[in-house]
């Protein structure tokens, strides 16, 4: 009897968890490989992981002790989430959509098709509608989840990061990754569009502070009162060698009225004399702000009614963006274990909180973040020389006071800001397009003006001149490792991985007249310097740039005084003599073919 008993008490938790529709042998974690998890969130009290590492969604117990089950998916998957009970996970490389996955099923039940950068997946407050950021389609999709279809999309500005329902369903907040429009211009700022959540319609684009880049963050406040927004706030106008302390790039929340849908102000995050870069995912409970610093490993907590009865005071906002001393008093700044803290979850009494480059698990307290514990998520983790390279580019920790990483000005996995720099490497009084750090290791000499040599140095350099701080060579050869193994991502423009008709128009019109002699070979380009305006000029020309991966690092020309392509051939007739006559149709193929590159 007692040995029956006995059988009865092993068997019964297995039993369980059969039941609810899990199967495993022992407690598990991942050995040796990195997880890289880029998003989390919650389920029947369990943790959901996104891992970009394994390619796979993966089931944690709540203190992240025991990986209960993993579903592998075929592109990297780039956000998750759940109305209790089927699993939605979007994911992204050549196709882009929703992967379904059902908890008691060992793989996927259905893909769901949207868009080129699927990513930040949110439910509907009524739970009826799935909503999903397409970043590269620059497209918002909407989702029935009770047929699985795809019902609706809206255009947005440019690269939709995350996406915000407002408390009443009136509205949808969505965070434009990068600026639109010319960068040589005073005011170059990302924007949060606003979509009609009954039309389904853009009916307002909301811009931010000028220099307003890297939007990644968004949350509503407790009170439902205001949109809060995490990005980049760039000081592009001022020349880096008349900067002090590495001043260069900030991190900021910027506030929005969900009442006036308008721009209030940007609430700066760093200290005099310490920044607090890498600014990524905010979240709030009803009496406090979450925010995590990627770059420097740890998260802001600000006193939420502290915050909006001070913000609600100031009379001129536009001056918060330049106010270093704003949340002194009513911000707690608290470090991390681990490398790289990005998305969080939170429920009732904790935050928990991976790190993208270490694979720990900060669970931390609400009512005293002070408190929190730490679960490793990978026994034995091994990373290569291309790891930690990607590692290095995004640790702000290697700056003069932390306040920026090489990610600061190359955001996006190494490509471009949007913004004008007038870099101290070769002189002042040439501000100059932020160059996308693609296939830069293999098109020599680097930079836009050609300044450095080799990529190599250049690394070096950015280091030296740009974060203030000299790096050992291990570092700065496994940042040369990273950025030559940075993967393109295949073009939106291409249908079925192949030119479409129009863009096979365009190559023959790019034969005809002549780009390939400067834009030739694998990467597009000569890798030789050439004097290509009148107006605006160095004087020992503009590198001639690779054109792989053109179509996502706008604008263009050395000065960006291009916002499109289409303004490169049309407006500015770049490539084309004075005597080419080029009719609209041609520079339409034109346009098509090059951004499919």
């Amino acid at each position: 009897m007692k040995t029956r008993v006995f059988k009865l008490l092993l068997l019964t938790p297995i039993a369980l968890l059969v039941i609810w529709g899990f199967s495993y042998e022992e407690p598990r974690l991942e050995v040796n490989n990195p997880l890289y998890i880029n998003d989390i969130s919650l389920f029947d009290g369990k943790l959901l992981t996104a891992e970009r590492g394994t390619n796979s969604v993966s089931l944690y117990s709540r203190d992240g002790q025991v990986r209960l089950k993993s579903w592998s998916v075929e592109e990297q998957p780039t956000g998750v989430v759940s109305d209790g009970t089927t699993i939605y996970a979007t994911t992204s490389f050549a196709k882009g959509g929703v992967e379904i996955i059902k908890p008691e099923e060992d793989t996927p039940t259905q893909f769901i098709p949207t868009g080129r950068g699927a990513c930040s997946p949110i439910i509907s407050n009524d739970g009826k509608r799935l909503y999903v950021c397409n970043q590269f389609q620059t497209t918002i999709s909407e989702i029935d989840l009770a047929t699985l279809t795809v019902t609706r999309e809206v255009k947005v500005l440019r690269e939709p990061k995350n996406i915000v329902e407002s408390k009443d369903g009136r509205y949808l907040f969505v965070a434009n990754f990068l600026p639109t429009g010319r960068a040589n211009q005073d005011y170059v700022a990302g924007a949060v569009s606003v979509i009609d959540a009954v039309s389904f319609e853009k009916i307002k684009d909301i811009p931010l502070a000028t220099g307003s880049n890297a939007l990644r963050g968004m949350t509503i406040s407790p009170d439902g009162k205001y949109i809060l927004v995490t990005h980049n706030l760039g000081r592009f106008q001022i020349p880096t060698s008349q900067l002090q302390q590495g001043w260069m790039n900030t991190s900021a929340m910027s506030v929005i009225s969900v009442k006036d849908l308008s721009y209030g102000g940007a609430i700066l995050l760093d200290e005099p004399d310490r920044g607090a870069a890498g600014i990524w995912d905010v979240k709030c409970t009803d009496d406090k702000i979450f925010i995590t610093h990627s770059g420097t490993h740890e998260i802001s907590v600000l006193d939420y009614p502290a915050f909006a009865e001070k913000y609600e005071a100031v009379a001129d906002k536009s001056s918060l963006s330049y106010d270093l001393k704003f949340v002194v008093g009513i911000r707690q700044r608290i470090a991390l274990k681990g490398n790289g803290p990005r998305n969080m979850a939170l429920d009732a009494e904790k935050a928990y909180i991976p790190t993208f480059f270490s694979d720990t698990l900060n669970i931390v307290e609400l009512n005293d973040p002070t408190q929190h514990k730490v679960a490793t998520l990978v026994e034995d983790r091994v990373e290569s020389a291309i790891d930690k390279g990607e590692k290095y580019f995004n640790d702000a920790t290697y700056c003069f006071q932390n306040w920026q990483s090489c990610n600061g000005c190359h955001p996006g996995e190494g490509r471009t800001d949007g913004l004008n720099w007038d870099n101290l490497n070769d002189g002042t009084g040439n501000p100059k397009n932020c160059k996308s750090m693609m296939k830069a290791h293999f098109t020599a000499p680097s930079m836009i003006s050609g300044i450095r040599e080799t990529p190599e140095k250049a690394v070096r350099a950015g280091f030296k001149y740009i974060q203030f701080n000299e790096v050992g060579e291990d570092i700065a050869t496994c940042v040369d490792e990273y950025l030559k193994n940075l993967k393109p991502v295949p073009s939106p423009y291409l249908v079925n991985g192949e030119l479409s008709e129009k863009a096979k128009r365009g190559q023959t019109v790019f034969q005809k007249y002549g780009c390939g002699s400067c834009h030739s070979g694998e990467y597009y380009t000569n890798c030789q310097k050439y004097v290509i305006g009148e107006d605006v000029e160095f004087e020992q020309g503009w590198d001639t740039p690779t054109l792989v991966e053109v179509w996502r690092t706008a604008p263009y020309l050395f000065d960006g005084r291009a916002a499109t392509m289409e303004e490169v051939f049309s407006l500015h007739r770049h490539g084309l003599g004075k005597k080419d006559k080029i009719s609209q149709e041609e520079i339409d193929a034109l346009v098509e073919y090059v951004n499919s590159l």
